[in-house]
């Protein structure tokens, strides 16, 4: 667990509204001079086994700008809220990827967005948040859309 005086905040982004969401509303309600910020990106994952190597290419450049874009976007967010912090990716389900990163980091709380899905939506497809609210071994923030 961190210290008494600086948390380490964990929170999921992507290229989304709720994301965005998400870290305006930490930036402007709760968050603290000492804070340490980890912006977590879990980007999407693809099934190379039948694709052409020039397809696997084609899909890793367009990858690999789409996170650079993102991260891009929260680095400038996050320099105009002077919020200090790091950028991490990796790969996997974003609900694990943040409660992995969340234990590696030593994180006080770990904040992430909501898309709102209904029951049968949220069992279908699975949600990022309550992943998250149930395996967390620290507090977690949903911020709803």
């Amino acid at each position: 667990m961190a210290s008494n005086n600086k948390r380490i905040i964990v929170i999921g982004i992507d290229n989304s509204e709720f994301a965005e969401k998400s870290f305006d509303w930490y930036a402007d309600n709760i968050r603290k001079p000492d804070d340490e910020v980890i912006l977590v990106h879990c980007p999407e994952t693809y099934d190379f086994t039948m694709a052409s190597p020039g397809v696997v290419k084609q899909l890793l450049e367009e990858l690999e700008k789409a996170v650079k874009t993102i991260e891009d976007k929260y680095r400038a967010k996050a320099k105009g809220k002077n919020i200090d912090g790091k950028f991490r990716t990796g790969q996997g389900k974003p609900g694990e990827l943040l409660i992995h990163i969340a234990k590696e980091e030593n994180a006080t709380m770990i904040i992430t967005g909501s898309r709102g899905l209904g029951k049968i939506r949220r069992t279908i497809l699975g949600s990022v948040s309550d992943y998250v609210i149930h395996h967390s071994h620290v507090p977690v923030l949903v911020c709803k859309g």
